[in-house]
């Protein structure tokens, strides 16, 4: 941890987090009690106490460090209202200032100005992810209500005239054919892409042949990853056809990157923001995910009926599409405020340029005297500290 930054410690007894992935537990309470959005720029530490380590007491700290002093009162006081920590709280509940940072605990992430995580290092990222899911599900509306906003169907002319299908593995065929992209190397095997209107459409018109597995969940690539996967329906099926995609990067720069390490195929590469439907720091199209085979047939109870996957997708569509305003209203923000300084030091240059043509003090705005002109002077010794 950073000596001298102001600093709070949040203990959880393990014992009372009934053990196994304490760590989990622990990290989806503090989320639930204070998200990340109310953190940006702070830096997060995770683990054991030095006490703990030393076999002396059983309590798991999860430290925030931050230059703003007003971040540690706002933490503390949100894990004082959260009645879930004070059922798993250690005691003392907090440790501040130097006896934290003493604690030397290893960093877990740090949360950027947009209130991102910029590292993907285990139970922070993960418990977020799952209190995250917690909240869509609890928002989610009921079956047989809906607030999905409506889309054109179809949603392309390659969706226009789905032909029928007799077999599952037909339409997994067809699927590679149809919308694998003519920049994918034709060794490479089938790579399809679709926007997620299309996707819809898919799933809608061989809802009779599918069942449909609908995921949100955390890895690598982003924290808050989309899957749809498409299961034989009869017989039940254990190969998906999967689609993954519609998911923020970390980053807007992760995002500008995409596809600039895919050498081996540079048309492909070029490509890809447009196949990934790239917006700002998001990716708004599926692409063809892991159609490894499962150890069990998909259950039927498990899945999404395909009449609703797109009230689940337009949630998160519309979610995306009002982080991306909000992100070019401060940015147009910002702007409008670079601009007016531009335009001040503009004018205030302007004014001193009319002031040297005409012999006035940039200080006073009265005319300089012949020796401070002979001087070189721009102001009147008196104006001038330390002159005479």
């Amino acid at each position: 941890m950073l000596l001298g930054l102001p600093a709070i410690g949040v203990l959880f007894d393990i014992k009372k987090t009934g053990g196994g992935y304490y760590a989990f537990s622990c990290w989806k309470v503090f989320w639930r009690a204070i998200g990340p959005e109310a953190l940006a720029g702070v830096y997060l530490y995770e683990g054991c106490t030095a006490e703990t380590l030393s076999g002396h007491e059983d309590v798991f700290c999860v430290a925030v460090q931050s230059p703003d002093r007003s971040v540690i009162g706002r933490v503390k006081a949100a894990l004082e209202a959260s009645g879930e920590f004070q059922e798993l709280c250690a005691s003392p509940k907090f440790v501040e200032g130097p006896r934290c940072t003493r604690e030397r605990l290893p960093e877990a992430c740090r949360v950027d100005a947009a209130g991102d995580l910029e590292a993907n290092l285990g139970a922070a990222r993960s418990a977020l992810a799952a209190v995250r899911k917690e909240r869509h599900a609890a928002t989610t509306p009921a079956e047989g209500t809906s607030s999905a906003v409506p889309r054109n169907k179809p949603a392309s002319e390659r969706t226009r005239d789905l032909p029928e299908m007799s077999s599952f593995a037909e339409l997994r065929s067809y699927l590679g054919m149809t919308f694998t992209p003519e920049e994918w190397p034709p060794v490479g095997g089938p790579m399809y892409w679709v926007t997620p209107e299309e996707l819809c459409d898919i799933v809608e018109a061989y809802a009779e042949l599918i069942l449909v597995e609908y995921r949100e969940y955390s890895c690598g690539a982003s924290e808050n990853m989309c899957g749809v996967c498409l299961f034989e329906k009869d017989p039940p099926g254990s190969r998906p056809i999967e689609f993954v995609g519609l998911y923020p990067f970390s980053e807007a720069e992760d995002a500008a990157r995409f596809g600039g390490d895919s050498i081996p195929a540079p048309e492909y590469s070029a490509a890809l923001p447009r196949l990934a439907g790239i917006r700002g720091k998001y990716q708004f199209n599926f692409r063809k995910g892991d159609e490894r085979r499962r150890a069990k047939p998909f259950a039927a109870a498990e899945g999404v009926p395909p009449r609703l996957l797109w009230d689940k997708i337009s949630a998160r569509l519309t979610s995306f599409n009002a982080a991306l305003e909000a992100e070019a209203l401060v940015r147009d923000q910002r702007h409008a405020e670079e601009s007016k300084m531009l335009v001040e030091e503009t004018e205030r240059t302007s004014r001193e340029s009319k002031r040297r043509s005409y012999g006035q003090c940039l200080v006073c705005g009265l005319p300089l005297s012949t020796l401070d002109k002979l001087r070189g002077r721009d102001t009147h010794g008196i104006c001038q500290p330390g002159e005479e």
